[in-house]
């Protein structure tokens, strides 16, 4: 029996009706896997062959076996689209269980066994293990009452294994969450090996869950922790491959709540945004929206995928088009860029006036005001202004959270934006104020660097002496990472050419 006609039989109404109707929109240009699913009886007890299938579903005989070849291949497509029910229904098969248990109240144990075994192999095959779990425990004492401990046994083992495949799952989570969440603590330093080792020996886990989200929280553990090793030269093909092992594998059900797809897409980001061109930003930024519009689940949440799609597309225009200290800033901004700047604008601000955002989600409002200050970075001297005024604010309403992760880009935007309308006395504030609230604290190399670079710049502005062009070379010189980082090394050159300053860039 093909597995997409264990599972129709499997599905109750109220979740066959939504695999239906979610195939049926998919089906806009190929009508074939709609006419598969209806074409399959739901009665659990009635098997049909496949070449019955073909004729139900073709209208004509399978007379070849590149015909059945076609067929199945219709099949296996037609099964990964059950990654709609997987990630928004992960317990779609658990009703089975109720089920099982009443034929065998009824008499009908042949009946209990034959779907027990159906829904044991469905179960396996999507790793759905609280299910599998539950009709292993069903299928073990059926043996035991049955007289037949061998078999019992090995549904035992079988169970045993699922339980080890949960409790490496809730440990990943654990240490991942435990050790990584605070953002702004330097919680690596000389451990940061050893943390790293600990994802390591799950990589080779017969879970496909396990496996994948020990090496997903392996490479966000480094983005996290800020180490040079996630802009590694294989970094961008392990995360590739393991983005085309979640599109393959769709079906799989992961905890609810979890779609790990976009995830690695912002890692991918995360990478393009230091390594690769403005092309692949966009396009990686593109996928990380794509790779969310089937979570039903941000109906009741921030939207995180769009959150971070937003958040670092601003980075990169910040990075690429900051020169607003020029007088002629808004004229050589490509009209592309401008649009772009617009609409994310325009999305920022609507996100930010639903007034539930501040209440139940403070961390991501300030993040977003953050954001959205910097898109207001690149426009005119009014926009800067109210850039300033956003920022000022957040760290006036909210001096009594600590959102350290966000603290270093408030003062960055804050000091870029003085340097901007040429308010220095200001910008040596916030400078002084940067300093302090990030001491013995992680902060991003790339906007420490921009900090400083932009306060000694205002410091030679205001009286030319030399001390401050040895302090910009001393700072180029502690911060060599900027000749592999275009960004920074753009920023750099762009402000030394454009007040004709007196330094020597050895690049």
């Amino acid at each position: 029996m093909l597995l997409i006609e264990k599972q129709v039989k499997l599905l109750d109404d109220f979740h066959f009706n939504l695999f239906r109707e979610y195939v049926k929109n998919l089906s806009l240009r190929s009508y074939y896997p709609l006419a598969l699913i209806d074409v399959i009886s739901r009665n659990p007890q009635e098997e049909q062959d496949s070449t019955s299938l073909y004729k139900l579903v073709y209208g004509e005989e399978a007379t070849d076996e590149k015909a059945l070849k076609k067929f199945f291949q219709l099949a296996h497509y037609t099964f990964r689209q059950s990654h709609f029910l997987s990630r928004n229904y992960p317990n779609y098969l658990m009703h089975n269980i109720s089920q099982i248990q009443h034929l065998i109240s009824q008499g009908e144990l042949s009946k209990a066994t034959h779907l027990a075994l159906m829904l044991k192999d469905v179960a396996e095959k999507i790793e759905d293990w609280d299910t599998c779990e539950a009709v292993l425990k069903i299928l073990a004492q059926r043996a035991i009452l049955l007289e037949s401990p061998k078999d019992a046994l090995r549904y035992y083992e079988e169970s045993q294994k699922i339980l080890q495949f949960k409790n490496d799952l809730n440990d990943i989570n654990q240490f991942f969450y435990k050790q990584y969440m605070d953002k702004g603590k330097n919680v690596g330093g000389a451990s940061s090996s050893s943390n790293m080792s600990f994802f390591e020996k799950y990589f080779n886990s017969e879970s496909h869950v396990v496996r994948t989200l020990s090496r997903l929280h392996y490479f966000y553990s480094l983005h996290l922790l800020r180490d040079e090793t996630f802009y590694g030269e294989d970094t961008l093909e392990q995360l590739s491959l393991l983005k085309e092992e979640l599109i393959k594998y769709n079906y799989i059900i992961f905890p609810y709540l979890h779609n790990l797809l976009p995830k690695v897409s912002f890692l991918k980001l995360m990478y393009s945004l230091r390594k690769l061109s403005e092309e692949n930003v966009l396009e990686e930024a593109r996928d990380l929206l794509d790779s969310s519009q089937d979570d039903l689940f941000w109906n009741s949440f921030i939207n995180l995928p769009e959150f971070n799609s937003i958040g670092i597309q601003t980075s990169h225009l910040v990075s690429n088009y900051f020169t607003s200290y020029r007088e002629d800033h808004l004229e050589i901004l490509p009209e592309e860029t401008v649009e772009l700047i617009q609409s994310l604008k325009k999305r920022c601000r609507a996100i930010l006036d639903n007034p539930l955002l501040e209440e139940a989600f403070t961390t991501k409002y300030i993040n977003l005001t953050t954001v959205y200050a910097g898109l207001l970075l690149l426009g005119s001297q009014e926009d800067i202004k109210e850039a300033i005024w956003q920022l000022e604010n957040l760290l006036i309403r909210y001096q009594q959270l600590s959102f350290h992760a966000f603290i270093d880009s408030i003062f960055l935007n804050l000091i870029l934006a003085s340097f901007c309308i040429k308010d220095y006395e200001k910008l040596e504030k916030y400078y002084r104020r940067y300093k302090k609230s990030t001491k013995e604290k992680v902060v991003v190399p790339e906007n420490d660097f921009t900090v400083h670079l932009f306060y000694y710049t205002s410091k030679w502005l205001l009286n030319k002496r030399q001390q401050y062009v040895n302090k910009i070379e001393k700072t180029i010189a502690e911060n060599t990472f900027i000749k592999d980082f275009p960004t920074s090394k753009k920023l750099l050159l762009d402000l030394v050419n454009y007040y004709n300053m007196p330094i020597t860039i050895d690049f």
